[in-house]
Order: C-alpha cells, then structure tokens, then sequence
C-alpha cells in the first residue's frame, strides 16, 4: 500500500492572508471616510455590507440617491474611493 503525505496548512495560511488583506483594506477604507468629514449636507458615505471573506461595499449617496458604490476587492478600490470623497467634498 502506497501512501502519500498532503500538505493541508497551505489552504488554510492563504485564506488567512486574504482575511488579513481584507481587513486592512476595511480599515484603510474607514480611515479615508474618517478624513473626508467635511461632506456637503446631504452627502452620506456608508460602509453598507461586509462579505462572508471580510470585503466591505462603501456607497455614497446623495440626498438618498445612490451616486457611487464599489467592493473592496475591487482594482484601484482604494485611489476611487478617495478621488470619489474629495470630489464630493467639492461640490
């Protein structure tokens, strides 16, 4: 009988490694809302959903009308975002 050894840790240490980039993407993303507070009246940026993987959904609304929303797992999530925040701070 032949047996065959399975290396079952390296699964499990990359799902880690997307929680851990997950979350730091959610606090980056909480950072930038934090900094843009200075939005017009009626301007509201929530994070509105959190994935079962630990992405989050960030919307922007403007006087209840949905103007933006994106994922965290999204390219360039981060740079939209903020370009999003300061050209709602503009207006």
């Amino acid at each position: 009988m032949h047996t065959r050894n399975v290396n079952t840790t390296a699964p499990e240490s990359s799902r880690k490694m997307v929680e851990k980039a997950s979350k730091a993407l959610k606090e980056h993303a909480q950072v930038l809302i934090e900094a843009h507070r200075r939005l017009p009246e009626g301007v509201r940026v929530t994070i509105t959903d959190i994935s079962r993987h630990g992405d989050v959904q960030v919307e922007i609304r403007k006087f209840g009308v949905l103007d933006w929303r994106a994922w965290s797992f999204e390219p360039d999530f981060l740079a939209d975002l903020e370009r999003q925040l300061m050209a709602a701070e503009q207006k």
